[in-house]
């Protein structure tokens, strides 16, 4: 009669082990065509095979079993825990909602860079104006000379002045730096965020200065309308940036009841999602810079572009925040 039973209870086991082997084929020949019942079934069936391989450890013989169990949970293993593949639509909804949502709930960090950039712009403009020696740090005085030789040769006569002319140039300049910016104020953040502030501080008194040089020549109008169109969009990213490196300086300042590295990994994964979520915002603003900037535009439609394109922005990612995408496709259905 033991007998029988030990035959019965392998057998099902055996049966057990079959199962999984043939899930763990289909699973692993066409995982698209796999429903979540698979998963689930999948799931239990490894909780078995783990019951088994603590069997076969009490004892010390390596058998067939032993070495088909131990394979089998390998497999069911490698399929359970394994990362899900990026998809294109992932990304998409990631950065049409999961990106403005994350934004909202570091919004503080956010803040506070831009805070510090504007001030510090309204510092670069006053100290031109005062001819302080502190902007001779940010723009050298010889580069001054330049853009204000660079003023006096713009055809100010000329309804929209030609992409070929220096003014271009400075609006590429502010373009190229922009993206550098923000790439610097995230790296630096690791230095307790220091480095983020000084990024953004030395940043925003060579834009403040920029403007103050134009603005002495007669040119603000005609400055903004170069770097608004693209710059609205590429200052947002800057602030983003600049608010993810404080996040990562704060998480290794105030890392609350876990350990520092502990806080930095929480923290930093998030900081490094705002980043991904950046790069569509700046190849939309490289476009806008490249079609838009050097247009033969009036300066009014080109502020009227640039309050348009950043207030799409801004809709953007508050109806994120206030719909689930079952909503809004709901919200916009033809009826």
């Amino acid at each position: 009669m033991a007998e029988n039973l030990v035959c019965k209870e392998l057998t099902a086991d055996q049966a057990r082990w079959n199962e999984t082997e043939i899930l763990l084929d289909r699973i692993e020949k066409n995982r698209r065509e796999c429903d979540s019942q698979d998963i689930l079934r999948l799931g239990e069936l490894y909780t078995e095979l783990i019951s088994d391989l603590n069997k076969f450890n009490a004892t010390i013989e390596d058998s067939t079993d032993r070495r088909r169990v131990n394979k089998l949970a390998l497999r069911a293993y490698g399929i359970i825990y394994r990362p899900r593949a990026m998809r294109i639509t992932d990304f998409v909804i990631f950065f049409l909602f999961e990106f403005p949502r994350l934004i909202k709930e570091k919004i503080h960090f956010i803040l506070a860079a831009m805070l510090i950039f504007i001030f510090s712009s309204m510092i670069g403009y006053l100290c031109i104006n005062t001819k302080s020696k502190l902007i001779d740090l940010v723009i050298p005085p010889a580069q001054q000379e330049i853009y204000r030789d660079s003023i006096k040769r713009i055809d100010t006569s000329k309804a929209h002045p030609s992409a070929s002319e220096p003014a271009f140039g400075v609006s590429s300049y502010i373009m190229t730096n922009n993206i550098r910016v923000s790439a610097k104020a995230f790296a630096t953040g690791i230095f307790l965020g220091v480095g983020t502030i000084f990024v953004l501080v030395l940043n925003g008194l060579l834009l403040g200065g920029l403007a103050s040089i134009y603005t002495s020549g007669g040119l603000a109008a005609h400055f903004w309308s170069l770097i608004l169109p693209h710059g609205g969009i590429e200052l947002l990213c800057v602030f983003i940036a600049g608010g993810a490196g404080l996040l990562i300086g704060y998480s290794l300042l105030n890392p609350g009841q876990l350990k520092r590295r502990d806080s930095l990994i929480k923290e930093g994964g998030k900081a490094v999602r705002l980043m991904i979520g950046i790069v569509p915002l700046l190849v939309l603003a490289a476009l806008i810079e490249a079609y838009i900037t050097p247009a033969t535009l009036p300066e009014t439609v080109k502020f009227a572009l640039s309050a348009i394109f950043f207030g799409s922005t801004i809709v953007w990612i508050t109806l994120a925040n206030i719909y689930e995408p079952r909503d809004l496709s709901r919200l916009f259905a033809v009826k």
